[in-house]
């Protein structure tokens, strides 16, 4: 974060400096030609470059800084984007890491179970890698449902009612997914804090 304030400091110098250099010019030739005229003329000249250059100086400075906030907006964004990234990668190596995450596919299962009632599941989809770790699950919670295959699903299962059309979806990538909005606000917070360290 260091270098790109760095960076966009330098660029809003050089920017400045152009601006500057030509505001510089300008004002060289207008005050040539106003010494040739009335003293009168060149007071009210000398008043209207005060005016233009202060302006473009304000201008300058506007542009310059909303380059910046641009920059920061996009940089901000992009490390949001790189945490989630990371944090899927983490949910995978959870997934295939099968001692950790037998616990973590019981809760999941649980809590869906307990979403639709124990004895209303009448199916259970799960990746085809999970099938037999459903089965066990199933069995240890003493739940009879029948289980099938669904190779979009990864990290967690899908769950049908029996006696209605409902089903629930419970996984780790649709929980990471249904809490982005909340998780990448403290993540920005988070990084502007570390910004302003």
């Amino acid at each position: 974060m260091a270098n790109l304030a760095a960076l966009l400091d330098q660029e809003a110098s050089a920017e400045i400096e152009a601006i500057l250099s030509e505001a510089r010019e300008r004002a060289s030739e207008i005050t040539s030609k106003a010494e040739e005229d009335a003293e009168a003329i060149v007071a009210q000249k000398k008043r209207t470059l005060s005016s233009q250059y202060d302006a473009a100086k304000v201008q300058a400075r506007s542009a310059a800084q909303l380059e910046a906030a641009s920059k920061k907006l996009r940089a901000q964004h992009q490390a949001v984007e790189d945490v989630f990234d990371r944090a899927k990668d983490e949910l995978h190596a959870l997934i295939d890491d099968k001692d950790r995450y037998r616990p973590v596919f019981s809760a999941l299962l649980k809590e869906a179970v307990d979403e639709l009632g124990r004895d209303n599941i009448a199916l259970v989809m799960v990746s085809p890698e999970d099938r037999d770790l459903a089965t066990e699950t199933l069995g240890e919670h003493d739940i009879s449902a029948e289980v099938e295959t669904d190779d979009t699903l990864a990290g967690g299962m899908r769950v049908r009612a029996a006696k209605t059309s409902v089903s629930i979806e419970n996984t780790l990538i649709d929980r990471l997914e249904a809490a982005r909005d909340e998780l990448a606000s403290e993540v920005s917070q988070v990084l502007l804090a570390d910004e302003g360290a």
